[in-house]
């Protein structure tokens, strides 16, 4: 995944696949590590697929091309076929008969020459096929940028492999970053509200510019391999690698990795001066006329995006009303659909949203609202509930047991109980087995209850915002003992709460944001010249209430919270437009053994322009990390709602979904 300290497994994966292959018929596809590729006879050949293989402009003649089935884990292929380029840079391989519908295929081009110059050993290029089994493929500078960060977590060595649906998923992201026929930047990588409205498509032209640099002699390629070494001093041997390993550590070497822009690129725009990080970010934010202010995202079974809305779109304040739609955002497939679905009570949802054991998402609506909405005011005393064909299942007022007040989090625990945090009355709400009609007030009393989560041994914990302390349940709701935890000295305005594999739970202090929860309240933003002084912090909370503060990695208004499958956490900023990234108490997947160190840099996180004020934070079963565009950046009250969702690539240990309890790795 992206920090990965037992790299002495793969020397026995190797092992093992190699006595299989021996023992295994010659023409049977098996899965080996990268020393051990194996191919299938010519017998069972099926479908052909056609492509290309360039380097900037000019075709690449005599390339060794070959088309790889991926396997069932990282680091782990099948060879299926190989060809050699002819003067036009045209190949065709073979898809054997035996691949699976579910099985992704992923191509790679290393040798021949350029314009009677030779490619290097150290430029390899690469493509994702993804589900693609006859027709037309290209091979190039940005084919491999985009499968390389698309599929960072599921390589080890430039081999990829790994579990459904993330694989999968990860295999079909790079057709939004180039058309997978002609190998050219695709329309949504190149358009509004991507394009040059933010750095994302400099920074992919500068990427894909240094891997003609390496081909053509235009930079110092060994210098770029040395920068892209990952954080565990892992040192890719190939441009292909080398895109595989820049998402897991984007801060590692970023101005030895600007240096070698050539300076008269293959690609433009590039990046005009150096960035802290090498990521790639996407906004997705449907017609334009859908998302305003989505709170938080949550994942489905088969890794489609949930998103909530705190209110509706519109040009016209008054018509700026509480949100009543739910959106459903599929990323992976072509043109991005997104799905709208209303009723259920939908009514200003705020920042609770998820999906429980039975495929059910359930929201709740805090009552966000425009100030100058003329409709009658929300409620702000429900929870919806939807199938995952986003019928609604509550009923038009949603349901209103609890009783419910200003609700924010909202979370299932492992046995199907839903947990509400209700920052209007100060409580926590249980619905046992999700049954509304035999709700259960599991606690009192705490001032502004903002959100919950479960950890390993079961308990669950809440937030409060308006009191500086975490209140901890065991799982039949009755109080821990010794809860509340903290106060003044460790918490500061604490919102977020995600749970690790270990028991513990990790809470985000925003430092400043007070939560409005009653009519006559609004939420003041920081202001931007606040910035400097904005620096937030998180606590972990063991599972006997002790608590830790940790600060760092450019947090600055964290809000949300997410632990991804290496246990490493995820913090979403509400001033600042920036991602931070620090370790978590497993100390074995992070690089200085350290619960708490900061991986990204402390003077900015993970730095993109496309952000605006950050609320939620997911890691999908893909490896990327979704933020929602909660606020603009200079709110009015009006309308101070975001435009939608942004995803950082490749960067985080994939997590299964839906998100339950613990987070677990796919």
């Amino acid at each position: 995944m992206s920090l990965r300290p037992n790299r002495l497994v793969l020397v026995v994966v190797a092992v093992v696949a190699m006595i299989a292959a021996i023992a295994a018929p010659a023409t049977a596809p098996v899965p080996v590590a990268a020393s051990e590729r194996s191919s299938v006879g010519a017998s069972d050949r099926g479908p052909t697929i056609r492509g290309h293989v360039t380097i900037g402009d000019s075709a690449v003649e005599g390339a060794t091309v070959e088309l790889f089935v991926a396997g069932a884990t990282a680091g782990t292929s099948t060879l299926l076929s190989s060809a050699t380029t002819d003067r036009h840079g045209r190949f065709r391989v073979d898809v054997a008969g035996s691949v699976a519908d579910s099985d992704v295929l992923y191509a790679t081009s290393r040798g021949g020459s350029a314009d009677d110059v030779a490619i290097p050993d150290a430029v390899e290029l690469a493509a994702s096929l993804g589900d693609l089994r006859r027709g037309r493929t290209a091979i190039n500078e940005m084919t491999t940028v985009a499968a390389g960060y698309s599929l960072a977590q599921f390589a080890v060595a430039g081999v990829i492999g790994g579990p459904a649906p993330g694989l999968q998923n990860a295999a079909l992201m790079p057709r939004n970053l180039v058309e997978p026929a002609r190998g050219d930047p695709a329309r949504f990588l190149t358009q509004y509200p991507n394009g040059t409205s933010t750095e994302t498509f400099a920074t992919f032209n500068s990427l894909a510019s240094i891997i003609t640099g390496c081909a053509l002699g235009a930079n110092d390629c060994e210098a770029f391999l040395d920068a892209a070494t990952d954080a565990w001093g892992v040192r890719p041997e190939t441009t292909w690698q080398a895109m595989t390993l820049l998402p897991t550590n984007p801060s590692g070497d970023a101005p030895g990795v600007f240096a070698q822009v050539p300076a008269d690129p293959e690609f433009t725009p590039v990046r005009a001066s150096e960035t802290a990080a090498w990521v790639i970010a996407l906004r997705f934010y449907g017609n334009g006329r859908q998302f305003n202010g989505p709170g938080n995202v949550a994942f489905d079974e088969q890794g489609r995006v949930w998103a909530n809305n705190n209110a509706t779109w519109s040009r016209h304040p008054s018509r700026v009303c509480p949100g009543t739609e739910l959106f459903l955002l599929d990323p992976y497939e072509r043109r991005q659909p997104m799905e709208t679905f209303t009723g259920g009570g939908l009514n200003g949802a705020g920042f609770g949203i998820s999906i429980d054991p039975q495929n059910h998402v359930w929201v709740g609506n805090f009552g966000f609202t425009g100030s100058e909405c003329r409709a009658a005011p929300p409620t702000s005393n429900s929870v919806s509930e939807f199938g995952l064909d986003g019928a609604p299942i509550s009923g038009a007022d949603g349901y209103l047991d609890g009783p419910l007040s200003w609700p924010q989090g909202v979370k299932p625990d492992v046995a199907g109980n839903i947990w509400i945090a209700n920052c209007g009355n100060d409580s926590v709400v249980v619905y046992p087995d999700g049954d509304h009609s035999r709700s259960v007030v599991a606690g009192t009393g705490i001032p502004k209850a903002f959100d919950v989560a479960q950890n390993a041994q079961g308990s669950v914990f809440a937030t409060s915002n308006g009191g500086d302390q975490v209140f901890g349940f065991a799982s039949d709701g009755s109080p821990l003992p010794g809860s509340p935890f903290g106060g003044s000295d460790t918490f500061s305005k604490p919102l977020g709460a995600a749970s690790d594999s270990l028991g513990n739970v990790w809470v985000s202090n925003s430092g400043i944001i007070d939560i409005p929860c009653s009519s006559g309240e609004t939420l003041d933003a920081p202001a931007l010249d606040l910035l400097p002084l904005l620096h937030g912090t998180i606590v972990r909370v063991g599972p006997d209430g002790s608590t830790e503060r940790f600060d760092g990695a450019g947090m600055t208004v964290p809000w949300g919270i997410a632990v991804d499958g290496d246990d490493n956490l995820w913090v979403a900023n509400f001033a600042g437009r920036r991602l931070s990234h620090l370790c978590g108490a497993r100390a074995s997947t992070c690089p200085a053994g350290e619960a708490g160190h900061e991986i990204s840099p402390a003077d900015g996180g993970y730095g993109f322009d496309g952000l605006q004020r950050n609320t939620g934070v997911q890691v999908d079963p893909s490896g990327n990390v979704w933020l929602t565009n909660n606020w603009i950046a200079v709110p009015v009250q009006t309308d101070p709602f975001g435009d939608g969702l942004v995803v950082y690539l490749g960067m985080a240990a994939p997590v299964k979904a839906p998100l339950i309890g613990t987070p677990q790795q796919p």
